[in-house]
């Protein structure tokens, strides 16, 4: 199995030395009619979407940003005989001189490169070059960008395996492909106000008879499988459920966030423990990493954290979290909050899990609601990081300096 699958991986990377690479350009570009009207349902929809073919005997087609429609695969693809197919969750924000951003977009892309090599899909992008589609796309959709907090246009890069995949083939990678890039308003909006104070937190049901991922899995890829289990599992007047695995019923994700508990030590320092990212249950979110990364700045005093009120002694520890120690530190008034990360929440309190026939309550505490502010701060340019921050370029569909006709079908 070993040798099938380095050959396997050995032979795919000789191909796409000699196909053709990912291109920003030449760019097909499709403008919308001016008689378009979205389609009832979809209003909320973006106007366009970026597509971009792979196939592995001539690599990657041309780039084409056209209006959103449905897309045409063989009933006996990959995507939809054995879910290959992953994804990416991105946001652009406007700010409030009226620019376009986007929250270190870089590190979705790696995720994503990481994600498709898993699924046999091609892995082997530029990620300049897709950013600069993404822009363009993001540039034609400026209009319908919200600029108020909790609103946002949300991003799904995705990458399906068209070819078809039935049965038993000698090659487990994927023979064409497509990547795809489509827009929707303000998922997470919802919930953005769950950090505010104790009783808008979120409810959570933790129900050991669904796992949602297992140790060496794929629950550290952001593939499609991960999340088709997630509304099946919800409990009615929960908001969503609260992962857990192994003997001790380890805490992992809540929904498709990361988790974090604040928890006073014995020492006094207070300590915001995330699972550990080794066993590669939990996915590696851009949040979750963020908010670590500013956390471990201001413990150690590299960098005061963006908003006051992060106390001083504090810690970030990765590690196993069982259920125990939630119910342990409720009783003892050693846990102090609990929260969730991640694009399309940011960050929400958790105030209430249902677990083995009881409610267990989790007090709230002020921090999550900085962490939310410090987190939309930045992606809005109210507070600097600049490293974490992409500017979209204006772009409408220009070429060699001048706008094409109306309808015209063009290569940018």
């Amino acid at each position: 199995m070993t040798t099938t699958t380095s050959s396997s991986t050995a032979a795919a990377s000789s191909s796409s030395l000699t196909s053709a690479p990912f291109r920003a350009s030449p760019l097909f570009f499709h403008p919308l009619p001016a008689s378009h009207v979205p389609l009832p349902g979809k209003e909320a929809h973006g106007s366009y979407m970026l597509q971009v073919p792979w196939s592995k005997t001539s690599g990657w087609g041309q780039a084409k940003i056209v209006p959103r429609a449905d897309i045409s695969i063989d009933p006996l693809s990959g995507v939809t005989q054995y879910a290959v197919t992953c994804f990416e969750g991105m946001k652009c924000y406007k700010t409030e001189s009226g620019e376009l951003t986007l929250f270190r977009p870089n590190e979705n892309f790696n995720r994503f490169k990481v994600s498709a090599a898993r699924m046999g899909l091609p892995s082997d992008w530029d990620n300049a070059e897709l950013l600069d589609l993404l822009c363009k796309l993001l540039a034609l959709e400026a209009p319908i960008v919200p600029s108020e907090d909790g609103a946002s246009l949300y991003i799904r890069p995705t990458l399906i395996e068209t070819s078809e995949s039935f049965g038993i083939k000698e090659d487990g990678n994927a023979g064409e492909a497509l990547m795809y890039i489509v827009t929707t308003l303000n998922l997470g909006k919802g919930l953005y106000a769950s950090s505010e104070k104790a009783e808008t937190g979120l409810r959570v049901d933790a129900d050991p008879n669904y796992v949602r991922a297992w140790s060496n899995g794929t629950g550290k890829y952001k593939v499609g499988a991960n999340y088709g289990v997630v509304n099946i599992a919800k409990k009615p007047g929960f908001q969503m459920s609260l992962w857990l695995h192994g003997s001790e019923d380890f805490v992992s994700e809540a929904g498709a966030m990361n988790v974090f508990i604040l928890k006073e030590a014995s020492d006094g320092v207070l300590e915001f423990v995330t699972m550990s990212l080794d066993n590669g249950i939990v996915l590696p979110g851009i949040t979750r990493a963020s908010i670590i990364s500013l956390l471990k700045d201001h413990a150690s005093g590299k960098k005061e954290f963006p908003l006051e009120g992060v106390p001083k002694n504090i810690r970030v520890v990765e590690r196993d979290i069982p259920m125990k120690d939630i119910m342990d530190g409720a009783e003892d008034g050693s846990l102090k909050g609990m929260f969730g990360c991640g694009t399309g929440v940011v960050v929400v309190s958790i105030r209430e899990i249902q677990y083995r026939g009881r409610l267990i309550s989790i007090p709230y505490h002020p921090v999550v609601k900085i962490l939310r502010d410090t987190i939309t701060g930045i992606q809005r340019g109210r507070i600097e990081k600049e490293d974490w921050v992409v500017k979209v370029p204006k772009w409408q569909g220009v070429v060699n300096g001048e706008k094409e006709a109306e309808g015209q079908k063009v290569i940018a």
